[in-house]
Protein backbone atom coordinates (compact mmCIF):
# COMPACT_ATOMS: atom_id res chain seq x y z
CA UNK A 1 0.00 0.00 0.00
CA UNK A 2 2.87 2.79 -0.66
CA UNK A 3 2.29 5.40 -1.65
CA UNK A 4 5.09 6.65 -4.57
CA UNK A 5 7.24 9.28 -3.56
CA UNK A 6 6.40 12.97 -4.41
CA UNK A 7 7.38 16.57 -3.86
CA UNK A 8 6.82 16.41 0.25
CA UNK A 9 8.37 19.61 1.05
CA UNK A 10 5.57 20.85 -1.71
CA UNK A 11 3.18 19.72 0.49
CA UNK A 12 4.53 20.35 3.95
CA UNK A 13 5.09 24.47 2.44
CA UNK A 14 1.56 23.97 1.44
CA UNK A 15 -0.14 22.79 4.58
CA UNK A 16 1.98 25.31 6.50
CA UNK A 17 0.69 28.40 4.35
CA UNK A 18 -2.54 28.22 5.92
CA UNK A 19 -0.78 29.60 9.11
CA UNK A 20 -0.33 33.68 9.45
CA UNK A 21 3.30 35.35 9.10
CA UNK A 22 3.95 36.25 12.96
CA UNK A 23 6.90 35.28 15.48
CA UNK A 24 7.27 31.66 15.59
CA UNK A 25 7.44 31.32 19.27
CA UNK A 26 8.98 27.69 19.27
CA UNK A 27 12.55 29.11 18.55
CA UNK A 28 14.91 31.68 20.08
CA UNK A 29 16.66 34.69 18.83
CA UNK A 30 19.33 32.80 18.25
CA UNK A 31 17.54 30.15 16.26
CA UNK A 32 18.08 27.52 18.74
CA UNK A 33 14.45 25.76 20.09
CA UNK A 34 12.53 26.72 23.20
CA UNK A 35 10.73 23.55 23.46
CA UNK A 36 7.67 21.71 22.90
CA UNK A 37 5.37 22.61 25.67
CA UNK A 38 2.31 20.25 25.28
CA UNK A 39 -1.01 20.54 26.51
CA UNK A 40 -2.43 17.20 28.07
CA UNK A 41 -5.08 16.02 29.64
CA UNK A 42 -5.23 13.03 32.19
CA UNK A 43 -7.31 9.82 31.77
CA UNK A 44 -8.20 10.73 27.85
CA UNK A 45 -7.22 7.47 26.06
CA UNK A 46 -6.37 6.55 24.24
CA UNK A 47 -4.50 9.90 23.75
CA UNK A 48 -2.98 10.96 26.88
CA UNK A 49 -3.08 9.12 30.76
CA UNK A 50 -0.59 9.37 33.36
CA UNK A 51 1.35 6.93 34.94
CA UNK A 52 3.46 8.15 37.85
CA UNK A 53 5.35 10.86 36.52
CA UNK A 54 5.66 9.66 33.04
CA UNK A 55 2.86 10.34 30.39
CA UNK A 56 1.74 7.04 27.84
CA UNK A 57 -0.98 7.11 25.21
CA UNK A 58 -0.83 8.16 21.22
CA UNK A 59 -0.91 11.97 21.40
CA UNK A 60 2.10 11.33 23.88
CA UNK A 61 3.57 9.06 21.15
CA UNK A 62 3.12 11.40 18.27
CA UNK A 63 4.74 14.50 20.44
CA UNK A 64 7.67 12.26 21.18
CA UNK A 65 7.95 12.02 17.54
CA UNK A 66 7.62 15.72 16.77
CA UNK A 67 10.41 16.22 19.52
CA UNK A 68 12.54 13.78 17.19
CA UNK A 69 12.06 16.01 14.19
CA UNK A 70 12.63 19.22 15.57
CA UNK A 71 15.78 17.85 17.20
CA UNK A 72 17.47 16.76 13.52
CA UNK A 73 17.43 20.80 12.77
CA UNK A 74 18.07 22.39 16.45
CA UNK A 75 20.05 21.41 19.13
CA UNK A 76 18.06 18.92 21.53
CA UNK A 77 14.33 19.78 21.92
CA UNK A 78 13.00 19.36 25.41
CA UNK A 79 9.10 18.10 25.76
CA UNK A 80 7.46 19.04 28.88
CA UNK A 81 3.74 18.68 29.72
CA UNK A 82 1.57 20.90 31.05
CA UNK A 83 -1.64 18.86 32.36
CA UNK A 84 -4.87 20.81 32.73
CA UNK A 85 -8.16 19.38 34.14
CA UNK A 86 -10.66 20.28 31.17
CA UNK A 87 -10.72 21.24 27.57
CA UNK A 88 -11.48 25.14 28.36
CA UNK A 89 -8.31 25.30 30.57
CA UNK A 90 -6.22 23.33 27.64
CA UNK A 91 -7.17 26.09 25.34
CA UNK A 92 -6.03 28.86 27.64
CA UNK A 93 -3.10 27.61 27.91
CA UNK A 94 -2.51 27.28 24.00
CA UNK A 95 -3.88 30.58 23.58
CA UNK A 96 -2.16 32.12 26.38
CA UNK A 97 1.17 30.88 25.46
CA UNK A 98 1.54 28.78 28.23
CA UNK A 99 1.77 26.15 25.94
CA UNK A 100 2.18 26.28 22.11
CA UNK A 101 0.89 22.15 21.03
CA UNK A 102 -1.38 19.95 21.61
CA UNK A 103 -2.64 16.88 20.18
CA UNK A 104 -5.18 14.36 20.17
CA UNK A 105 -7.64 17.61 18.96
CA UNK A 106 -10.38 17.27 16.32
CA UNK A 107 -10.80 19.55 13.62
CA UNK A 108 -13.04 22.14 13.89
CA UNK A 109 -13.29 25.16 11.43
CA UNK A 110 -14.57 27.30 14.28
CA UNK A 111 -11.64 26.69 16.09
CA UNK A 112 -9.15 27.06 13.29
CA UNK A 113 -9.62 30.66 13.30
CA UNK A 114 -7.29 30.77 16.91
CA UNK A 115 -5.41 27.86 15.68
CA UNK A 116 -4.06 25.56 12.99
CA UNK A 117 -3.79 22.19 12.69
CA UNK A 118 -1.36 19.44 11.75
CA UNK A 119 -2.58 16.70 8.96
CA UNK A 120 -4.84 13.97 11.46
CA UNK A 121 -3.21 10.51 12.65
CA UNK A 122 -6.61 9.79 13.58
CA UNK A 123 -10.77 10.00 12.89
CA UNK A 124 -12.96 10.46 15.24
CA UNK A 125 -16.81 11.50 15.55
CA UNK A 126 -19.17 11.48 18.50
CA UNK A 127 -20.20 8.56 19.76
CA UNK A 128 -22.87 7.99 23.15
CA UNK A 129 -21.25 5.80 25.59
CA UNK A 130 -24.26 4.33 27.40
CA UNK A 131 -25.95 1.91 29.85
CA UNK A 132 -29.47 2.05 28.38
CA UNK A 133 -31.16 0.34 25.71
CA UNK A 134 -31.13 3.19 23.56
CA UNK A 135 -29.72 3.46 19.70
CA UNK A 136 -28.42 6.78 19.73
CA UNK A 137 -30.44 8.64 16.98
CA UNK A 138 -32.48 11.60 18.11
CA UNK A 139 -36.02 9.65 18.37
CA UNK A 140 -34.19 7.80 20.92
CA UNK A 141 -32.34 10.40 22.64
CA UNK A 142 -35.48 13.06 23.23
CA UNK A 143 -35.68 13.61 26.55
CA UNK A 144 -33.05 11.61 27.99
CA UNK A 145 -29.52 13.07 29.71
CA UNK A 146 -26.10 13.20 27.68
CA UNK A 147 -23.41 13.53 29.96
CA UNK A 148 -20.80 16.27 28.01
CA UNK A 149 -17.46 17.06 28.61
CA UNK A 150 -17.98 21.27 28.79
CA UNK A 151 -16.45 22.82 25.27
CA UNK A 152 -15.73 19.96 23.69
CA UNK A 153 -16.53 19.53 20.28
CA UNK A 154 -18.79 16.50 21.69
CA UNK A 155 -20.82 18.78 23.68
CA UNK A 156 -21.40 21.24 20.66
CA UNK A 157 -22.61 18.25 18.25
CA UNK A 158 -25.08 17.47 21.27
CA UNK A 159 -26.66 20.63 21.24
CA UNK A 160 -26.79 21.24 17.15
CA UNK A 161 -27.66 17.34 17.05
CA UNK A 162 -29.48 15.97 19.75
CA UNK A 163 -31.41 19.11 20.25
CA UNK A 164 -33.94 17.85 22.70
CA UNK A 165 -31.60 15.88 24.55
CA UNK A 166 -30.95 17.28 28.34
CA UNK A 167 -26.74 17.57 28.52
CA UNK A 168 -25.16 17.57 31.62
CA UNK A 169 -21.85 19.26 31.52
CA UNK A 170 -18.34 18.27 33.23
CA UNK A 171 -15.16 19.55 33.56
CA UNK A 172 -12.99 16.64 32.53
CA UNK A 173 -13.67 13.28 30.49
CA UNK A 174 -12.20 11.79 33.89
CA UNK A 175 -15.48 13.22 36.05
CA UNK A 176 -17.95 12.75 33.32
CA UNK A 177 -16.81 8.58 33.09
CA UNK A 178 -16.74 8.31 37.18
CA UNK A 179 -20.04 9.81 36.76
CA UNK A 180 -21.23 7.21 34.09
CA UNK A 181 -19.41 4.60 36.65
CA UNK A 182 -21.43 5.65 39.48
CA UNK A 183 -24.69 5.53 37.72
CA UNK A 184 -25.15 9.29 38.27
CA UNK A 185 -25.53 9.76 34.54
CA UNK A 186 -26.19 6.43 32.06
CA UNK A 187 -24.78 8.00 28.61
CA UNK A 188 -22.41 10.21 27.83
CA UNK A 189 -21.35 11.66 24.45
CA UNK A 190 -17.51 11.46 23.63
CA UNK A 191 -15.21 11.27 21.23
CA UNK A 192 -15.61 8.00 19.14
CA UNK A 193 -12.40 6.80 20.21
CA UNK A 194 -12.42 8.00 23.44
CA UNK A 195 -15.70 6.45 24.07
CA UNK A 196 -14.11 3.04 22.60
CA UNK A 197 -11.40 2.66 24.87
CA UNK A 198 -13.18 3.19 27.93
CA UNK A 199 -16.08 1.21 27.13
CA UNK A 200 -14.52 -1.55 29.47
CA UNK A 201 -14.20 0.45 32.40
CA UNK A 202 -18.20 0.29 32.61
CA UNK A 203 -19.88 -2.86 32.77
CA UNK A 204 -22.82 -3.41 30.44
CA UNK A 205 -22.11 -0.35 28.56
CA UNK A 206 -22.64 0.22 24.77
CA UNK A 207 -21.64 2.36 22.03
CA UNK A 208 -24.25 4.19 19.79
CA UNK A 209 -25.06 4.86 17.21
CA UNK A 210 -23.34 3.01 14.90
CA UNK A 211 -21.76 5.94 12.74
CA UNK A 212 -20.54 8.77 14.68
CA UNK A 213 -21.88 12.00 14.79
CA UNK A 214 -19.66 14.89 13.17
CA UNK A 215 -16.75 12.55 11.93
CA UNK A 216 -13.33 15.04 11.84
CA UNK A 217 -9.92 14.30 11.39
CA UNK A 218 -7.68 14.39 14.77
CA UNK A 219 -4.41 16.24 14.82
CA UNK A 220 -2.26 18.36 16.84
CA UNK A 221 -2.65 21.90 17.07
CA UNK A 222 -0.53 24.84 17.48
CA UNK A 223 -1.40 28.42 17.44
CA UNK A 224 -1.24 30.94 14.68
CA UNK A 225 2.35 32.13 13.98
CA UNK A 226 4.10 28.73 14.93
CA UNK A 227 4.86 28.04 11.18
CA UNK A 228 8.10 25.55 12.24
CA UNK A 229 6.44 24.09 14.66
CA UNK A 230 3.54 23.05 12.38
CA UNK A 231 6.20 21.83 9.71
CA UNK A 232 7.36 19.36 12.43
CA UNK A 233 4.35 18.16 13.33
CA UNK A 234 3.29 17.66 9.58
CA UNK A 235 6.61 16.03 8.36
CA UNK A 236 6.96 13.71 11.86
CA UNK A 237 2.99 12.56 11.43
CA UNK A 238 3.39 11.80 7.59
CA UNK A 239 6.11 9.64 8.61
CA UNK A 240 4.37 7.97 11.41
CA UNK A 241 1.14 7.18 8.96
CA UNK A 242 3.99 6.43 6.01
CA UNK A 243 5.62 3.86 8.59
CA UNK A 244 2.74 2.34 9.33
CA UNK A 245 1.50 1.78 5.51
CA UNK A 246 4.82 0.40 4.67
CA UNK A 247 5.14 -1.66 7.88
CA UNK A 248 7.44 -0.26 9.95
CA UNK A 249 8.29 -2.17 13.12
CA UNK A 250 8.05 0.98 15.49
CA UNK A 251 5.16 2.98 13.52
CA UNK A 252 3.12 -0.21 13.51
CA UNK A 253 3.94 -1.13 17.24
CA UNK A 254 3.20 3.53 18.05
CA UNK A 255 0.04 3.01 16.53
CA UNK A 256 -1.38 -0.53 17.23
CA UNK A 257 -0.60 -0.41 20.98
CA UNK A 258 -3.50 2.71 21.47
CA UNK A 259 -5.98 1.72 18.65
CA UNK A 260 -4.92 -1.37 17.20
CA UNK A 261 -6.11 -4.69 17.03
CA UNK A 262 -4.76 -5.32 20.77
CA UNK A 263 -5.55 -2.56 21.96
CA UNK A 264 -9.24 -1.31 23.97
CA UNK A 265 -9.70 0.58 20.35
CA UNK A 266 -9.42 -2.41 18.60
CA UNK A 267 -9.63 -1.25 14.95
CA UNK A 268 -8.55 -3.18 11.99
CA UNK A 269 -5.00 -3.15 11.07
CA UNK A 270 -5.74 -2.80 7.13
CA UNK A 271 -8.21 -0.11 8.35
CA UNK A 272 -6.23 1.78 10.09
CA UNK A 273 -3.17 1.68 6.80
CA UNK A 274 -6.57 2.31 4.44
CA UNK A 275 -7.37 5.53 6.47
CA UNK A 276 -3.56 6.70 6.18
CA UNK A 277 -2.95 5.93 3.14
CA UNK A 278 -5.65 8.10 2.11
CA UNK A 279 -4.41 11.04 4.36
CA UNK A 280 -1.25 10.67 2.73
CA UNK A 281 -2.76 10.98 -0.55
CA UNK A 282 -4.60 13.76 0.10
CA UNK A 283 -1.05 15.75 1.34
CA UNK A 284 1.44 14.01 -0.70
CA UNK A 285 3.30 10.96 -1.40
CA UNK A 286 5.59 10.58 1.66
CA UNK A 287 8.90 7.99 0.97
CA UNK A 288 10.72 7.08 3.45
CA UNK A 289 13.66 8.64 1.46
CA UNK A 290 12.53 11.94 1.40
Amino acid sequence: MKILPAALAVGMLGLAACSSQTKDTTTSATGGAVGLKAVVINDALPYSKKNGDAWTGLAVDVLKAIQKEQSKENATTELSYVEVGSVSEAKNALTSGTANIVCGVGFSWKRSRQINYTIPFAVGGMRLLTTEGVDGTPESMKGKQIGVITGSIPANLVESQLPEADAKGFDSPDAALKALKDGEIATIAGGALWSKANMAEVPGSNMVPDRPYGRAGVGCAVTHGNDALLASGNLAIGQLLQGYVDGDEESTRIINSSIGPDSPVGLEADKIAAYYNSVLGTVAGIGKDE
